[in-house]
């Protein structure tokens, strides 16, 4: 489960030729990379609420925040705690998971909605049937966004998975273990979708959706494409097609 926001490295981080995972915490990324991860997460994080406050108003922003930070967070507690998934190598950490990290879930959910709530909007629904699909749409796209997103984040070493996963196969994480399990994109799909379902239970949403959080996904999307290129896996980009475009696909709509 693990995210990156504000921008991914492009290169890979040193294996240790599967040493075990939880060697005394000594094996952390360097602390220069954390606190840029963590910068950019703590301003994307700034950037997504004022916009959503602009658009949604107060009240419903504060709401999705809430929800974008606290759902995934029981998710990060779980995966690194009593499931033993994985193992996050980035400072600061909170009970195992970065500061960064639980910014980039608001940022990743928040900006998902936007995507699917515009992408929506160019296909002229009726309202019902848009909320209906609003759920799926943006947990599909905040997975596809991830199809990209964290073979780079788990070859540049932040985070590193329990076991071996048949995703990415072929990328090493710093322990060792190849691939990302595909409970990942499950707990994607669930986190993303549950979050956008929860807010449009809570809160009927009438306002006009602003496009910020949508366009604040491409640092960390154009950042894992250059990692692809670079390390010669464009197939993930193909793979995470769905994200830009339904990101394309909304930026005809201008409600």
């Amino acid at each position: 489960m693990g995210l990156f926001y504000g921008g991914a490295p492009c290169s890979s981080a040193p294996k240790d030729g599967g040493r075990s995972m939880y060697p005394g915490r000594m094996d952390d990324v360097d602390p220069k990379l954390s606190r840029l991860l963590l910068a950019g997460s703590v301003l994307g994080a700034a950037l997504n609420l004022a916009s959503s406050v602009r658009t949604r108003g107060p009240r419903r922003a504060a709401g999705l925040f809430a929800l974008g930070v606290g759902l995934p967070a029981v998710g990060e507690l779980l995966a690194t705690g009593p499931l033993g998934l994985l193992r996050h190598r980035t400072r600061p950490r909170v009970a195992n998971v970065p500061v960064a990290v639980l910014l980039g879930w608001y940022c990743a959910t928040n900006g998902s909605l936007a995507v699917a709530e515009k992408a929506l909007d160019a296909l002229h629904l009726e309202d019902a049937t848009r909320e209906r699909l609003l759920p799926p749409g943006a947990a599909l796209v905040g997975t596809s966004l991830d199809l990209v997103l964290d073979p780079a984040g788990l070859d540049a070493g932040l985070w590193e998975w329990s076991g071996d996963g048949s995703y990415a196969a072929e990328v090493a994480g710093a322990n060792g273990r190849n691939g990302v399990p595909l409970v990942n994109y499950a707990g994607w799909l669930l986190l993303v979708g549950g979050v956008a379902s929860a807010h449009n239970r809570t809160f009927a949403e009438s306002r006009p959706v602003g496009r910020l959080p949508a366009l604040l996904l491409l640092p960390p999307y154009l950042a894992a494409v250059a990692w692809a290129v670079r390390r010669g896996k464009v197939r993930y980009v193909l793979y995470s097609a769905l994200f830009p475009v339904a990101l394309a696909a909304g930026g005809e709509t201008r409600r």
